[in-house]
């Protein structure tokens, strides 16, 4: 009689290991992508509630204020970056790069425009598939830098260079700046590109230039994968960064107090996941005595 082989018990931290695996795995990539993605629209929510709140100041129709009273602002930013440069650096830029031909610095201005709106979708899938012990973090972070640029939004409507270069009604209104984060699309023969980005442009809110996001999100995206990748990583990550506020400057799209404040919304966000997971100490329990015996006395 042949004794029965029985299962051997699978030890605890096993057994819970393997239930945790199982609810990840349950849905195809796909799915799970979709699900990784999903906090991600309350930022829309809060980016149109921000449109709509500033729609009499997009108008045109002589509104001087948004729906919460605040005044569009013309002057301000370009008077800071004056202030601080004793010029305009967007207008210095295309003054000496912008001669009515496209060139790689235009090209390369353009890809890294485009990339601020694949940065974010992009970095929530890597957090989900291959960082999911911080994708907590990564949540807790991009929602507070949207939240907050989204409010500064409201708080201080902005218009950009390129528009208020436009703007003629306003006295000592800017000069010698325009648009141009289209023309490395051109250089690449991508004008079909260009035009979807135009057409993008054309749908969003034009006086949302105060904090810059696009200049925070690229910090942001630095900021978070920073412990989690080598030197050469990092370095790629703060060029980058940087390279997005220069190219923000140069195409028209921001001043450069724009992209500053846009880098320290994302600073914030970052330092409060980092106050997030800091444990803190009770003042009113007492110090535990040290476990560890008395040498003199085991003597």
């Amino acid at each position: 009689m042949t004794a029965e082989a029985t299962p051997a018990r699978l030890p605890a931290t096993t057994a819970h290991d393997d239930r945790h695996a199982g609810r990840s795995t349950r849905h195809g990539p796909i799915a799970q992508l979709l699900i990784a993605w999903s906090p991600l629209s309350a930022i829309l929510v809060a980016y149109w509630t921000a449109q709509w709140i500033t729609a009499p100041l997009e108008a045109g129709d002589g509104a001087g204020t948004n729906r919460l009273g605040a005044a569009l602002h013309v002057l301000g930013p370009a008077r800071a970056d004056e202030a601080v440069f004793g010029t305009l650096p967007s207008a210095w830029l295309q003054a000496r790069l912008v001669d009515g031909t496209t060139h790689w610095y235009d090209a390369a201005a353009a890809l890294v425009y485009v990339t601020h709106f694949v940065s974010i979708p992009l970095l929530t899938a890597v957090a989900w598939f291959r960082l999911r012990h911080r994708f907590g973090d990564w949540l807790v972070a991009v929602l507070t830098f949207s939240f907050v640029g989204v409010a500064g939004y409201v708080a201080y409507p902005a218009v950009p260079p390129w528009m208020a270069a436009e703007d003629r009604s306003v006295d000592g209104a800017v000069a010698g700046v325009r648009r141009v984060s289209d023309l490395g699309w051109d250089h690449l023969g991508l004008g079909a590109v260009g035009r979807l980005v135009e057409l993008g442009q054309s749908s969003s809110n034009p006086v949302a230039a105060m904090p810059s996001l696009h200049a925070g999100a690229a910090l942001l995206v630095a900021l978070f994968l920073w412990p989690s990748v080598g030197r050469l990583a990092r370095a790629t990550l703060l060029t980058y960064a940087f390279a997005m506020g220069l190219t923000l400057v140069y195409t028209g799209e921001h001043y450069v107090v724009d992209v500053v404040a846009g880098w320290g919304v994302a600073v914030v966000a970052v330092l409060l996941v980092g106050a997030r997971r800091t444990p803190t100490r009770s003042p009113d329990l007492p110090d535990l005595p040290d476990p560890r015996p008395d040498p003199e006395v085991t003597r």
